[in-house]
Formats: C-alpha cells, sequence, structure tokens
C-alpha cells in the first residue's frame, strides 16, 4: 500500500485519480495497520501490539491548566517551549524527531460556536489552499465525539524528497476555536491515520470553567 500511496502521489497533477482511490481506501479501510476502535482500545490500556510484535505505549499528557487530557504515544516528546507554555493556555507541540511525526494544538483567538464550525473549517482550507500551494486537500469530515464536533481535514505536502500526510483539525471549546494537527511521513500513513483519530477520540476536554 505503501508503494502504491507513493506512486499516487508522485502523480498529483491527476487529483480525481488520488482523491477516488483515497475515497476507496477509507470506505474498506483495509490498507490501515488496525482500525480506529482498535486504536481506541489500545489507548485506553495504555498499549498497542503492531502486526509485526512492536508495542506502541501510551502516556497521559495534560494541557491548558489540566483541563485537556491527552493519551499519547511515548515517543512523542513535548517541546520545551510548548511544554512550559501549556499551563498557560499557550500551544502544546509533541514530536517524535527521529521518524518525522509531529502533533500541535494551538488555542485562537477566534471566537467559534458549534453551530459555526462547517463555515470555519471551510474558511481553513481556504486560507491553507492559497497560502500552500503545494499541499493538495484529499478530505475533510466532520467527527462527533463526546457531544462535541470537530472538524478534520486531510492533506499530502511534500518535505523535499520525502511525502508527508496531514490530519488537521479544528473543534470549538468554551467559545473559542482550537486549531491542531498531526504530521507523519505518507509511507507512516497506515499506522498514523487510524492514531490520530483515535487520540482525538479518546481526548478529554473539561467543561467545568472554574477549574
Amino acid at each position: 500500500m505503501t508503494a502504491h500511496w507513493d506512486e499516487l502521489f508522485l502523480k498529483l497533477h491527476n487529483q480525481q485519480v488520488l482523491q477516488e482511490e483515497l475515497e476507496l481506501a477509507e470506505q474498506d479501510q483495509e490498507w490501515m495497520t488496525f482500525s480506529v476502535e482498535e486504536a481506541i482500545e489500545g489507548l485506553s490500556s495504555g498499549s498497542l501490539t503492531l502486526p509485526d510484535g512492536q508495542v506502541i505505549h501510551f502516556h497521559t499528557l495534560q494541557a491548558f491548566e489540566d483541563q485537556l487530557t491527552l493519551s499519547i504515544p511515548r515517543s512523542l516528546i513535548p517541546e520545551v517551549s510548548a511544554e512550559q507554555s501549556s499551563n498557560s493556555l499557550g500551544g502544546v507541540v509533541v514530536q517524535d524527531k527521529a521518524n518525522g511525526i509531529v502533533l500541535g494544538l494551538r488555542p485562537t483567538n477566534h471566537e467559534l460556536e458549534q453551530e459555526q464550525l462547517e463555515s470555519y473549517l471551510q474558511q481553513m482550507i481556504e486560507h491553507t489552499t492559497r497560502k500552500h500551494s503545494k499541499m493538495k486537500l484529499i478530505n475533510h469530515k466532520f467527527l462527533l465525539i463526546q457531544g462535541a464536533a470537530i472538524g478534520c481535514s486531510e492533506s499530502l505536502f511534500l518535505l523535499t524528497p520525502i511525502p508527508f500526510y496531514q490530519i488537521a483539525f479544528v473543534r470549538s471549546w468554551r467559545g473559542k476555536a482550537y486549531i491542531g494537527s498531526c504530521q507523519f511521513k505518507l509511507e507512516d500513513a497506515s499506522l498514523w491515520v487510524p492514531l490520530t483519530y483515535a487520540m482525538l477520540h479518546h481526548a478529554v476536554w473539561s467543561d467545568n470553567l472554574d477549574s
């Protein structure tokens, strides 16, 4: 599947072919290492065993004055500056530098209510398309998680000479827009696509405004 996706990436001029192939892959999900549901179970138990026997261990990351709880692979290490600012409503960035994986989340000053999420996501996509002309949008969707909607978009881009995959997401929390993304090598998409969505499903956002 990796070789197939790499071949498709090299033919990005034919966007329709790429879109059709990815839609079919998403429908059958057979290309993924495991399902999102299996990844969520792994996050809940603290570890996930891959088909090759490798075990991914998870740990908990607290952010935004302990109002957000994320379960992430232990290989993702917080950046020092982000770690220091995570308790003062700054951004959170964790990464596995050796494998080219970056997960980030930041608050914005933009007011955003649930009913405005669709238009806000569309604005994000349009802005990204204008600013990064070589980034190719391949999919966008809305998830309902724990009663809250999350808008997601998936894109391909090239960090010469390596193709990368990005899942960007946005949600309304306490009336503000929170934007995040997870980036990884295209060859690792079968693992990190389900894992990223599992982390979104498993995250706990507190509604306690007095904490």
